[in-house]
């Protein structure tokens, strides 16, 4: 197969272990491999040159811009195939689908997330509209394979995204119209959610850079005039008001004070939506689950993801 996967990794050398592994040991054991060190001192190094040698297919160098997004670039840089993957240090590979369209730019499926000793299939909906994906997340790293030449050709990572960066990747490549396959037989892969993980349960440490990740996709809603980014800055509002809702869940007040300043900033003092993101917040708050769903249903009832359909492969 003409893909080759690209896997960043910080200090974590005993998962990579297990991450390198699940490849290695399954059906893509041929696969080309690029492992981009992030500037780890826990040995990484060390494992990285024996585990070369011992397998010819994976190819190891660093980045010293200690950003994941910057370190996924690198990888990307070196990518002499057709398709590119990326994979996380931290989880645990299965397989891919291997029947798509050889015209896409994008292919997408669902894959699994573990918190304790729970695993579910992560929330998915297979369509190709951006204000969907910014509410409901469905890309992340590990569901999505570009066309190498075309990710480029979007601009790749952003390196000014230190959380949430394959969230606003998922939405800036909606946004570029790819020709975009759903393939959703079957979840793929085991994510697995811990405190040390970017994806960890807990918002009060992480919710700054959050917020800066928000203002990447605001900055590019705000460079051209549509509809869809006109739905999609609502999207970015609900989705910043839920935030808002958790950080209070969590008795951070102060923090849900920024979360505000942000909207004012951002949105403006009473913005189209106002009302109905105020009330999902509060609704988190007190503990409410699925304001995402709510804020979800009210998004697509006006829109018609028929919009969307010539840039998907059925």
């Amino acid at each position: 197969m003409d893909i080759t996967i690209v896997i960043p990794t910080f200090n974590r050398k005993d998962l990579l272990k297990i991450t390198l592994g699940s490849i290695f040991h399954g059906p893509m054991s041929q696969t080309h491999v690029i492992v981009v060190d992030n500037g780890s001192t826990d040995g990484t190094s060390s494992f990285l040159d024996s585990f070369v040698r011992s397998h010819p297919t994976v190819t190891y160098t660093t980045e010293k811009q200690r950003c994941a997004s910057a370190a996924r670039n690198k990888g990307l840089s070196l990518v002499n195939t057709t398709w590119v993957y990326f994979f996380d240090s931290d989880d645990e590979f299965e397989d891919i689908p291997h029947d798509w369209d050889k015209s896409a730019d994008l292919i997408a499926f669902p894959t699994r997330q573990k918190v304790g000793n729970s695993i579910s299939i992560r929330a998915n909906k297979p369509v190709a509209d951006p204000a969907v994906h910014i509410i409901n997340g469905m890309l992340s790293t590990q569901s999505m394979i570009f066309r190498t030449a075309w990710l480029r050709k979007i601009g790749g990572w952003n390196t000014k995204c230190y959380v949430w960066d394959d969230w606003e990747l998922g939405a800036r490549a909606l946004m570029s119209a790819p020709k975009l396959q759903w393939i959703t037989s079957k979840a793929y892969h085991v994510i697995n959610v811990h405190p040390d993980s970017l994806t960890g349960p807990s918002m009060k440490s992480r919710y700054k850079l959050q917020l800066s990740t928000l203002a990447q996709i605001l900055d590019y809603t705000n460079r051209t005039k549509s509809p869809v980014m006109a739905n999609c800055r609502k999207a970015l509002l609900f989705r910043t008001f839920i935030l808002s809702g958790k950080l209070l869940y969590e008795g951070d007040k102060k923090a849900s004070a920024i979360c505000h300043t942000f909207i004012y900033e951002n949105f403006g003092r009473k913005p189209s939506g106002y009302k109905i993101g105020w009330i999902l917040e509060q609704y988190t708050a007190t503990g409410g689950r699925g304001a995402w769903k709510i804020a979800l249903w009210i998004i697509t009832r006006r829109t018609s993801h028929e919009d969307f359909a010539d840039r998907r492969i059925q």
